[in-house]
């Protein structure tokens, strides 16, 4: 497998180098190795059939070769081969196969032909990127690194992993990553796993019929669906169940879905983002998550850094929710600024957000804006509780009083807080009730 360098100027198979964090392009290239049409090559550039037939794009004149015997896809993570109902059948290594991702160089038998696939990689320039990438700011190389690496593999077809704490605005470098890519005019649709039960996880995925289960009223499109010639971002993906986990590395390898209840797939066309808060090597590891699905999703590995990583955008975001929460005329206090620097932000962009909010509306004597300024939350109080632990009550309590302020600054109409915010209506009443703001079952713009 060769390696060269080069500049990145069109759209091209990229992946993320997991080891380096490098930036390549993949080319793939066909050489009949053995055979009748021996010594034939080509560039594989995209899905190409193989076979006998005149009309094929890379023809093998071999009598035991059907027409239209296999096609060949190139992917950034491997070639996926389907074989199109040949004659005598598409091996690899001996072994037979319908269809099936090659993840590097190998050698195809097509009838009594070998066909050699082929890998070059080239090393992508990958400076740092722009200040902003769709509604994702930044002023910090290490942000600016991200975007970087987001502006240029959003070209691509790639899965795309993030991988950052709770509250680092993965969702906002998603949908950054969707509006920069090709399928930007295309829905982006959201799948958050640890929002949903989990016995429904499966139905809100890939659909369901009517009467596929109790309840199931009328049919219903899963979000594979939805996002049908766009990007579907998977939120949480560590928390999606271990068993449901082939059924989406099926959907991801062969882009087909097949709705509960029904007998035949759907062909869907989806690019995937994934984000989560978790080490998912370490859970492949523990074997709470499939090594086979980490990797095909793992193509390009964005690691989001933890505010505190990156001091040096908090006085951009800072004025920016400012802007957002309509309040250009109010000045974050220096005094106050200095600490908010200066803090480790546990809640990551989304605390900051909170205590800009707060700041606005004078809730606290930290955030008056009038000269008695304090640091943000401490997290002394949980010192003598686990980290996982510690974090998850910090982050809860922020949770709860973002919600609070949210709710409050408008009138406790939960659908135009949903819309402040940028969250999903339903999520956030299902927040609301969890911490006593709303009641269950009442109207939620009440």
């Amino acid at each position: 497998m060769g390696r060269t360098t080069q500049p990145l100027t069109s759209k091209e198979l990229i992946r993320v180098d997991r080891a380096t964090g490098a930036l390549v392009v993949r080319k793939y290239r066909l050489a009949v190795v053995a055979g009748p049409s021996q010594g034939k090559e080509a560039p594989l550039l995209k899905p190409t059939t193989l076979g006998s037939g005149h009309d094929v794009a890379f023809k093998l004149e071999d009598p035991t070769v059907s027409r239209n015997h296999v096609q060949l896809s190139p992917r950034a993570d491997g070639v996926w081969v389907k074989d199109l109902g040949s004659m005598n059948g598409t091996k690899v290594s001996g072994a037979r196969i319908d269809e099936a991702l090659i993840e590097s160089e190998a050698t195809l038998a097509v009838g009594n032909s070998l066909v050699r696939i082929s890998i070059v990689e080239d090393a992508v320039d990958a400076p740092l990127g722009p200040p902003r990438l769709g509604d994702a700011v930044a002023a910090s190389a290490a942000m600016r690194r991200v975007l970087g690496v987001l502006e240029r593999v959003a070209r691509s077809d790639a899965p795309i992993i993030l991988l950052g704490e709770t509250g680092t605005g993965k969702d906002v470098l998603a949908r950054a990553a969707h509006a920069s890519s090709a399928r930007a005019h295309m829905p982006l649709t959201v799948f958050d796993c640890s929002a949903v039960t989990p016995t429904l996880i499966e139905s809100e995925l890939f659909g369901h019929e009517k009467g596929a289960f109790t309840g199931a009223a009328g049919e219903r499109r899963g979000v594979f669906q939805q996002a049908h010639g766009g990007t579907l971002f998977i939120d949480e993906i560590g928390e999606l169940p271990l068993d449901l986990q082939p059924r989406l590395l099926r959907a991801v390898e062969s882009g087909q879905v097949k709705a509960l209840g029904k007998e035949r797939a759907a062909q869907v066309d989806v690019r995937i983002i994934a984000a989560t808060h978790r080490d998912l090597e370490a859970a492949v590891k523990a074997g709470k998550f499939r090594q086979d699905l980490f990797y095909r999703l793992a193509v390009a590995t964005v690691k989001v850094p933890a505010l505190r990583e990156r001091r040096d955008d908090i006085p951009l975001l800072a004025e920016r929710f400012v802007r957002e929460l309509q309040k250009e005329d109010f000045a974050i206090p220096p005094g106050l600024m200095e600490r908010m620097v200066a803090y480790d932000w546990p809640g990551n962009v989304r605390e900051l957000r909170n205590v800009v909010a707060r700041a606005i509306l004078g809730e606290t004597n930290a955030l008056v804006g009038q000269g008695k300024t304090q640091a943000p939350p401490s997290a002394e109080p949980f010192h003598g509780l686990p980290f996982k632990e510690a974090k998850e009550r910090l982050v809860d309590n922020f949770t709860r009083d973002y919600v609070e302020t949210l709710l409050h600054r408008h009138g406790g109409n939960v659908s135009r807080a949903a819309r402040a915010a940028g969250l999903a209506r339903p999520y956030l009443h299902k927040l609301a009730v969890k911490y006593g703001l709303k009641e269950e079952g009442t109207d939620d713009d009440g």
